[in-house]
């Protein structure tokens, strides 16, 4: 794993719920971005920073290319909208401001991880013109449209009852590096990862836990997916993954014609850690695709 370096510039983005979200752009490092802008949303209980090691590898390996990444609503340093009651499609509309706001031009590469996928899926429901004239490729990490027969990490449901009558602002999703590795890793997890992954869950408020884990509770997002079969979709899942399972991450990429399903052997929910140089590869798959404009 690598040191997390700091973006070059933090802003706020406010989304029409009232949710005030930080976005942060890493610069292209040689000073002249080329090629479409790459934006990143995170996993349910993460942040921005679970993207890192994937921006940091792919900026090495291509000093041309601009990232974006934010907070999703009630993470990290974004404040959650005035509504308890949130759906994903709130997601979409955020990721639709984030984009509006800070590239409001140009192709774009979309990558998300767990919720952040969804957030993807999201965007073509309450946005599909957007993902169809401007989005070159998207990257859908560990991620599902459709949950319907997922088994439950022991203990997952009583922890989000509880956790949903706790005040407004009470901190932690309890947790420890034992059960973050049990949990979110597959097979040897670097042991700073695990830890870096634990300190965001915990770090992530009662109340923004259980009101993001109802909503992903009503996941159906395929009636949305039709804008992703005219560009290139790749979508990877580990074959560890308890959350989001492989079967999952199949049924997905059925879902959307031409889209490419690769399964990680030993790798679980933490993919942008636990495979940060397979995740490049598929999103430098996505940066050379066919420009947008240049689309049958």
């Amino acid at each position: 794993m690598t040191t997390s370096a700091a973006p070059d510039r933090r802003l706020t983005v406010d989304s029409p719920d009232g949710a005030r979200i930080a976005v942060f752009d890493h610069a292209a490092p040689s000073g002249s971005p080329e090629g479409p802008t790459l934006v990143l949303a995170h996993g349910w209980c993460l942040t921005h920073e679970a993207w890192q090691p994937v921006v940091e590898e792919l900026q090495r390996r291509r000093p041309d290319l601009r990232v974006v990444s934010y907070d999703q609503p009630g993470h990290g340093s974004s404040t959650s909208g005035r509504d308890r009651t949130v759906t994903l499609l709130d997601l979409g509309v955020a990721l639709r401001e984030v984009i509006a706001e800070t590239v409001p031009e140009g192709d774009l590469v979309l990558g998300g991880h767990s919720m952040g996928g969804m957030t993807v899926m999201a965007l073509a429901t309450v946005d599909p013109d957007v993902v169809r004239e401007r989005v070159r490729g998207a990257a859908l990490v560990g991620t599902a449209a459709h949950l319907p027969n997922r088994r439950p990490v022991p203990g997952e449901g009583l922890a989000m009852r509880l956790l949903e009558r706790l005040p407004a602002g009470y901190s932690g999703l309890p947790t420890t590096p034992r059960l973050t590795a049990a949990n979110l890793f597959g097979v040897d997890p670097d042991p700073e990862a695990v830890r870096a992954t634990a300190r965001m869950t915990s770090r992530t408020r009662a109340n923004v836990v259980a009101d993001w884990y109802r909503a992903i509770g009503e996941l159906d997002l395929r009636a949305g997916l039709a804008p992703f079969a005219t560009l290139r979709t790749v979508v990877l899942t580990g074959t560890r993954d308890r959350l989001t399972p492989v079967s999952a991450g199949r049924r997905l990429a059925r879902e959307i014609p031409g889209a490419t399903f690769w399964s990680l052997p030993g790798v679980g929910h933490m993919i942008t850690y636990e495979a940060t140089g397979i995740v490049a590869d598929k999103i430098e798959l996505l940066l050379d695709a066919e420009a947008a404009g240049q689309r049958a």
